[in-house]
């Protein structure tokens, strides 16, 4: 099933809604994860999403696709000194010839989203050029951020919440 939002193409078979009390308990690697997010299996409606973009309620997406295809690498920052960091990620990605990424923010959770657009690679492709792309980020901030697919974190909590606005 395809699902299209702002301007971002999603293919999966599911979505996540946010709770407000934990929902999932994993452990992965000796490490114990915690999820907010429930797995809804059925198709994303058109009115949950207008709820979406109206900041009444958290929709996700799985960046990991069924087959092992990563379709979107994504880098999220959650500071007000957002527009900083874009600078700094605009620089970065020019100095790696990745001229083509798309960028959205989140005035209510102050959630700066950079999604690269990769013509479903292999899962261990993404794994190799989200380490390059954090290498060099290394190098020129301390902040913190998040870049996805993460190979320490489970498949499936390598979701991606959806976008509010492009920027």
């Amino acid at each position: 099933m395809k699902i299209a939002i702002l301007d971002l193409e999603f293919s999966t078979k599911r979505f996540y809604i946010q709770n407000s009390s934990i929902v999932e308990k994993i452990t992965f690697n000796n490490r114990t994860f915690y999820s907010k997010f429930q797995e809804i299996k059925t198709k994303l409606t058109p009115a949950l999403l207008q709820q979406h973009l109206k900041d009444e309620i958290t929709l996700a997406l799985p960046l990991i696709e069924e087959n092992d295809l990563v379709r979107y690498i994504v880098i999220e920052y959650h500071q007000e000194d957002w527009s900083q960091f874009y600078s700094l990620l605009k620089y970065l990605l020019k100095t790696l010839n990745i001229n083509n990424y798309k960028c959205y923010f989140n005035n209510k959770k102050m959630l700066f989203q950079l999604f690269i657009p990769r013509d479903n690679i292999s899962l261990e492709r993404a794994y190799i050029e989200v380490e390059n792309i954090k290498h060099h980020l290394e190098l020129k901030s301390k902040k913190s951020y998040k870049i996805y697919p993460n190979r320490f974190l489970p498949k499936n909590y390598n979701i991606i919440t959806l976008p509010t606005k492009k920027l």
